[in-house]
């Protein structure tokens, strides 16, 4: 006689299932065999046959938001409550903090004197139009400029970017990531396109996902791609099960947004999820305004319009910046411009607290550019699909509430057997109705700061031991916060937000995937399909 576990499908090769996870600066694929996955640039440049219609996406978001006079003095405003709060800090002996004047920092700089080096640059790209229709990777930054190319990245603030703009429907976004994947799964994975149809995808979508948008991504991966098939996971739970966690408040700081919710037992429960449209990239937009307050020698930089300062900024801001109240003065940083075709020209330059300040400003959006409170999304009813099933809209419409005495007794007493059905039934509908709107409710008026948010998410759990676990399991995912000292700070001003007692556990960074634990994800793949 076979047992249950001789029915049980065998299961797949690691080898066989390509991971599969879209940024919006990176993307980041692999087979679940990997020890990391490997991270590409998540865009592409077009050949334009109408030179007339341009468009080129930015790496950095705007800087402000709003360029007007009242935002200019609120971003100066809070950045000197910023400065004189690190001033009255205490170093981890006891000892005030000590900071090198912003004055004497700037006079440093503007002597700053430029020093050219033998290396020089490559030349800009110059492809042999239109026979070079598509470019990938970092080749798009370096294209030239007055070559007909339209530059695009397909995720925005962690959705699709779809927009009224050249190529910002709803296929032509589909098309770029149908060529993005494809050209990395063939690069990197050496995975001929022929051979698609002998491997499982697991997609990694957002906790907040737009359902149109997913069942036509889950379309093109089957359909158009060709794969054999696809399993949606959602990008917090996809980090709890890779750092081995049960449940955990879940934060995920990546480039263009940032992400709060809590997952128990594999699920992210909905009331608790939250997106803010700010996240690494617009600290490297602030940390180059303050660097430009200091003086900065490079008065040419434009990290808003040119990819090259872009990725300066940001190198700058990954070895610069930091949250560790024990580092204090001035730290000398030698910084090299590489433009194209020129050779390169090295600054020596001095960063004091400006390299605290920036990353604050996920503590305190003003600093960002950011003074209201239009910048979040928080989950709201799926959009119904009629062709879908399980359609939430469906079930609540469709669903009956019914008691199993109730039917076995409807002939004897019909009359009272439908009253109390039709009773039961109102009270269904009301409830679903009632609990339909019960989401995230952020205060209003003013941005809120990431530790607050997370409070805040934390909060609305009902269970006063699930909040306790979720105080203890704090995961924080992604690169947009990977500075030292973030981890304590983060734990200090929740700790001081927190409506209960705060015990203190566990905040754990990971930056990266652990690949080696996706097979639990393999395991409910192979129960599903």
């Amino acid at each position: 006689m076979p047992t249950a576990t001789d029915t049980l499908p065998e299961l797949p090769s690691l080898d066989s299932v390509i991971v599969i996870h879209p940024g919006s600066l990176y993307l980041r694929i692999g087979r679940a065999s990997d020890g990391i996955p490997h991270k590409y640039i998540h865009g592409l440049a077009r050949y334009s046959l109408f030179a007339e219609t341009r468009r080129r996406d930015q790496i950095l978001p705007n800087f402000p938001y709003k360029n007007t006079l009242e935002m200019q003095m609120a971003m100066e405003e809070s950045r000197l409550q910023a400065s004189h709060m690190l001033q009255s800090s205490l170093q981890s002996n006891g000892d005030r903090r000590y900071a090198t004047p912003p004055q004497q920092i700037a006079a440093y700089n503007r002597n700053s004197i430029p020093q050219y080096k033998d290396t020089v640059t490559p030349d800009l790209l110059q492809p042999k139009t239109p026979d070079v229709s598509i470019l990938f990777g970092e080749d798009i930054f370096n294209i030239d400029p007055e070559l007909d190319y339209n530059v695009f990245f397909p995720v925005n603030n962690g959705e699709l970017n779809v927009n009224g703009q050249i190529g910002g429907s709803v296929t032509a976004v589909l098309a770029d990531l149908e060529a993005i994947w494809t050209h990395c799964i063939n690069k990197l994975l050496g995975i001929k396109s022929i051979e698609f149809h002998n491997y499982q995808v697991i997609l990694i979508i957002p906790d907040i996902f737009n359902k149109v948008h997913v069942r036509e991504m889950m379309s093109m991966i089957l359909l158009s791609m060709k794969f054999k098939s696809c399993l949606l996971v959602q990008d917090h739970v996809a980090a709890t099960y890779g750092a081995g966690l049960g449940c955990a408040c879940v934060v995920d700081v990546g480039h263009g947004k940032t992400s709060v919710s809590c997952v128990e037992d594999g699920i992210s429960q909905a009331n608790t999820r939250i997106r803010l449209r700010y996240g690494g990239g617009n600290i490297t937009q602030a940390f180059d305004w303050l660097l430009k307050r200091c003086s900065f020698p490079y008065q040419e930089c434009n990290p808003t319009a040119n990819y090259h300062d872009a990725l300066l900024m940001d190198n700058l801001k990954q070895q610069l910046c930091h949250l560790n109240l024990d580092k204090c003065g001035a730290v000398q940083k030698t910084v090299t411009i590489m433009r194209p075709g020129q050779k390169h020209l090295q600054y020596t330059i001095q960063v004091g607290d400006e390299a605290m300040i920036a990353v604050l400003g996920m503590f305190n959006p003003t600093l960002l550019g950011i003074t209201d409170n239009n910048h979040y999304v928080i989950q709201e009813r799926l959009k119904s699909l009629p062709e879908d099933p399980y359609d939430e809209e469906f079930l609540r419409e469709t669903s009956r509430r019914g008691n199993g005495r109730e039917m076995n007794e409807m002939i004897e007493i019909q009359t009272e057997n439908n009253t109390v059905h039709n009773a039961e039934e109102e009270i269904c509908v009301d409830q679903i109705e009632a609990t339909a709107g019960n989401y995230f409710d952020i205060e209003t008026g003013r941005p809120q700061s990431l530790d607050k948010v997370i409070v805040q998410s934390i909060e609305r759990l009902t269970s006063d031991d699930i909040k306790r676990k979720m105080y203890s399991n704090i995961l924080v995912v992604g690169g947009g916060l990977k500075f030292d000292g973030a981890c304590a700070w983060l734990k200090s001003k929740i700790s001081l937000n927190a409506q209960q007692v705060y015990y203190g556990g566990l905040i754990d960074f990971i930056y990266s995937w652990k690949y080696s634990l996706l097979i639990l994800i393999l395991f409910i793949f192979l129960r599903t399909y």
